[in-house]
C-alpha cells in the first residue's frame, strides 16, 4: 500500500481547497461553520399531503420542512415551507425546493405551484419570490389573499 506525505500540492488522494476572498474570510472568522443537511425521503401527513425534511446531518434535529400535495390537471402543489431562523440563508429551502421538485416528478407530476407567502417577519416577499425564481419558478398570477401564484414545469 503507497502512503501519500501531504507537500502541500494535490495528490491523487487529496483535493485542492479553494481560496478565499480576505473579504469572505473576513466575514467568516470567527463564525462557527454552518452544518450540513440531509434531506429526509417524503413521508405521508395524511390525505395526499407528503412532507420532506432537513435534518442536521448525523442528527435527528429538523432544520427545515416542505410539503407537497397533488393539485389536480397533473400539478403538484407545494406548501408550508419552513426553514428555522437559525439555519436560514444556508440552502436549506432551495434543497428542500428541489427534493418536492424531483418527488413531484417521479410521482408523475408534469408542473409544481406554489404561493409565494412569507409566514413571518424573517423574510421579505421579494426575497422570498427571488428565491423561488432561482429555483425555476415564473410568476402566473396572484392567490385570493394578493400572494403570488408561482408555477414551474417539472
Amino acid at each position: 500500500m503507497k502512503s501519500f506525505r501531504n507537500t502541500g500540492t494535490p495528490g491523487p488522494k487529496q483535493a485542492a481547497q479553494p481560496q478565499r476572498s480576505p473579504a469572505i474570510q473576513a466575514r467568516t472568522a470567527g463564525r462557527p461553520t454552518a452544518p450540513n443537511y440531509t434531506v429526509q425521503a417524503p413521508r405521508p401527513l395524511g390525505g395526499n399531503i407528503q412532507q420532506i425534511r432537513a435534518t442536521i446531518q448525523g442528527t435527528p434535529q429538523v432544520a427545515g420542512s416542505v410539503e407537497i400535495s397533488a393539485a389536480g390537471s397533473g400539478r403538484a402543489y407545494i406548501s408550508n415551507l419552513q426553514v428555522d431562523q437559525q439555519h436560514r440563508r444556508r440552502g436549506v429551502a432551495a434543497q428542500l425546493i428541489t427534493a418536492a421538485n424531483s418527488t413531484a416528478r417521479r410521482q408523475g407530476f408534469k408542473a409544481a405551484s406554489l404561493e409565494a407567502r412569507p409566514s413571518d417577519n424573517g423574510i421579505s416577499p421579494q426575497q422570498l419570490v427571488a428565491m423561488y425564481r432561482r429555483q425555476g419558478f415564473k410568476n402566473v398570477g396572484r392567490t385570493s389573499r394578493g400572494s403570488p401564484l408561482m408555477e414551474r414545469k417539472l
